[in-house]
Order: structure tokens, then sequence, then C-alpha cells
């Protein structure tokens, strides 16, 4: 008697392609959502992490403000100030144009050359707008220049100071070092920068008086005791509420501590 064939018919071929379709398309939706979430991940990520330097960038700046070491602008004799720059009056302006605002400051670059013999230094040297060169000991023994070479003698203390501009433009933190050249952009998908200015009532006044202003004039630089910055970062800062990820708002204050009482 002969054997009977078994074997797979029609029926359970089509049940058994469908089940691994479904199979199929389940560990493909799995795929999908993994790899949607990394994305997502990713991107929160990268935004907290370009918040971060960029806070951390700017009040490192700001707390350098008016820190000349041994040196004190305000307090040189009638002699001596003539030869500051004027600039040097207002380490600090944030002026709004058009388009951007943009944030000024002047801050020494950290320099700690010990001179044992007579020699010379300019500004280029150390990729500053100006230089500073004193003993700190005979306040009328003061040099300072933009582009000459100066004189700097055994025991001489050299400053660079550097001008720094922050703006944002076209969604990106954009700097320019030295009032020189194109601003180059630093950090991207800022959906919005606004600055807030704490002002003392006046010059012998180290705290805070009444609110925070959005901008200031040359003649209250003195006055700023603090700075206020509210950041939005967003992978689509042109419209943050349509991002794959949820717009990330930080707020700090920095206070300016670098005064000499």
């Amino acid at each position: 008697m002969g054997r009977r064939c078994a074997g797979f018919g029609l029926i359970e071929l089509m049940i058994a392609l469908t089940l691994g379709l479904v199979l199929v398309m389940g560990v493909v939706q799995v795929f999908i959502g993994s790899k949607q979430t990394l994305v997502v991940q990713r991107a929160a990520a990268t935004l907290q992490e370009d918040a971060r330097y960029l806070l951390g960038r700017l009040s490192q700046e700001l707390r350098m403000l008016n820190m000349y070491g041994c040196l004190d602008l305000a307090r040189l004799p009638e002699s001596i100030r003539s030869a500051v720059p004027p600039a040097l009056e207002a380490p600090i302006s944030y002026s709004v144009g058009s388009t951007a605002g943009t944030l000024t400051l002047i801050t020494a670059v950290p320099n700690a050359e010990i001179f044992t013999a007579d020699t010379t230094r300019s500004a280029s040297n150390y990729g500053a707008r100006w230089l500073i060169v004193t003993n700190c000991r005979d306040t009328d023994d003061l040099r300072i220049s933009s582009a000459d070479e100066l004189a700097v003698r055994p025991g001489d203390l050299v400053i660079p100071l550097r001008q720094v501009e922050y703006r944002v433009k076209n969604h990106a933190l954009q700097i320019r070092n030295n009032g020189a050249g194109n601003f180059q952009t630093l950090i991207e998908g800022v959906a919005d920068l606004s600055l807030g200015f704490g002002l003392a009532a006046s010059a012998d006044d180290r705290q805070v008086s009444g609110g925070y202003m959005d901008e200031i004039a040359a003649a209250q630089a003195q006055l700023v005791r603090s700075v206020k910055l509210d950041l939005q970062m967003s992978d689509n800062p042109q419209s943050p509420e349509d991002g794959q990820v949820r717009a990330q708002n930080f707020m700090q204050v920095v206070a300016i501590r670098n005064r000499i009482d």
C-alpha cells in the first residue's frame, strides 16, 4: 500500500506568510520607534549641551569684567586717565539694532608672563585689542596702547585686554573679537536670548536697585551689578512649538563680582 505524501497546502502557506509578515512589521515598528526615541534624546542632549556651554562661556566673560589684576582704572591719577581709551570706561554695553542686539564686553586675557629683562610687547602678541603695562606700584608709570610696541621692564605686569561681541542672528549665536572681521557662528538652535541688567542706585552701592533693564547706556556701565540671561533653545528655532523636541528654557543670573573696594 503506497504512502500518502504530506505537505503544506495553499491555505497553510498563506497563513504562515501572513503571520511572518505581522511579525516582521512588529519588529520594524519597534526598530523605528527605538530610532525615533534615540533621535529625540540625542537632539535634547545636544540642546542642553549647547546651552550649558553658552551660559558657561557668557558667565565667565561677565565675571571677568573689570578684572585687571592689581590695576584699578577708576583710581588712576588724572595725568594718566587721559591715556586710557574711552572704550574702557564702559566694559559692558548692549545695543539693540534693527535685527539683533549686540552685547559688547571688554575683559582681560589671562597672562602669567614673568619678565627678567627689558623687552617689548604689543597687543597683537596676545590676540588682544589693547595692552596695558604697569608695575602695579607706580601708577604714574602706566603704558597702554592698541597698536604700538610698549617697553616692558623686569617686574612689570602685562595685561592684554580684548573686546568680544555677541549677537543672535538667524537663530545662531555669533561672536566677533576685537571689533575686526566678520561675526562667526558659535552656537545654532537659539530660539531666543534675552538679557536683563541689574543696576545699582549709585557707583558706591553694591546691590541691585529695582528690577532689570533691557538696555544700558554707556554711562550706566559702571552701575551694572548683575546680568540675567534668559535662553531658549530648540531644534526648530524658527517655530519651537513644531520641533521634534520641546523647546528648552534656561535662566541664569551672573553677579559682576570683580570690583575693587
